[in-house]
């Protein structure tokens, strides 16, 4: 198997089913958006597929190996540097690895700074290098670009499409922002209704080159969606 495939018959939250017959494919390295509003569950499906929510019913099938989540907030450790905290995952190759995998992300200056000492930008570049060290089977990352101001979500969203072309892992990324998900994502995967299920999964009318143009972006925009505007 080189991908995961995921069927979530039923969710609940208490007696009220939140997720229900849903069903999402991804091949090897494929990068897919998971869209919706904001609170469709599109965090509680990422929870499920990194082994933190097994209270549901369905089934979840994926290569052997790990299975990394990127979280909303970056996650690190206060009192260790940004190397220190890649360095502390299992595996990881120790420190000396921990700073190649920080350059690798624009972070070899900042190797040795605290994360409160450096931006939330920084924070989730080093974030990005954790999920990295992990040398997962599937990256799952939860609104990613989320607070960020213009300018430094430009710069997180190429730095992201770049590394997870490289890294070649099946990605998926939850985001509202329908924009980004067509700058980010070979695959995108829409949820709607309540019980939220998939109402459009369909590969991207953009490939990773004509993604990095903004233009090519607002003209798919208007295509799929109908408007120009963020949801």
């Amino acid at each position: 198997m080189t991908g995961f495939s995921v069927f979530i018959a039923e969710k609940l939250f208490g007696d009220q089913p939140i997720l229900q017959n849903l069903e999402i494919s991804l091949a090897e390295g494929e990068i897919a958006c998971l869209l919706g509003p904001s609170g469709c569950g599109k965090t509680t499906l990422l929870s499920i597929l990194a082994g933190l929510d097994p209270d549901y019913r369905g089934t979840f099938t994926h290569p052997d190996g790990p299975i990394a989540m990127a979280f909303q907030t970056p996650r690190l450790l206060p009192w260790r540097t940004l190397a220190q905290n890649i360095a502390l995952v299992p595996g990881s190759g120790g420190e000396s690895y921990a700073r190649d995998l920080l350059a690798r992300v624009g972070l070899d200056q900042a190797a040795d700074q605290f994360p409160q000492k450096v931006s939330v930008g920084m924070q989730r570049r080093a974030a990005l290098a954790r999920v990295l060290a992990i040398r997962p089977v599937l990256i799952l990352m939860d609104e990613p670009l989320v607070s960020l101001d213009a300018d430094t979500a430009r710069d997180m969203r190429e730095l992201l499409l770049s590394t997870l072309i490289e890294a070649r892992v099946a990605t998926l990324i939850a985001t509202h922002d329908r924009r980004e998900a067509l700058h980010l994502a070979d695959r995108i995967v829409e949820l709607g209704g309540q019980p939220a299920r998939v109402i459009r999964n369909t590969a991207s009318p953009l490939d990773r080159v004509q993604r990095r143009d903004a233009a090519q972006v607002e003209e798919a925009m208007a295509q799929m969606f109908g408007t120009p505007t963020i949801e």
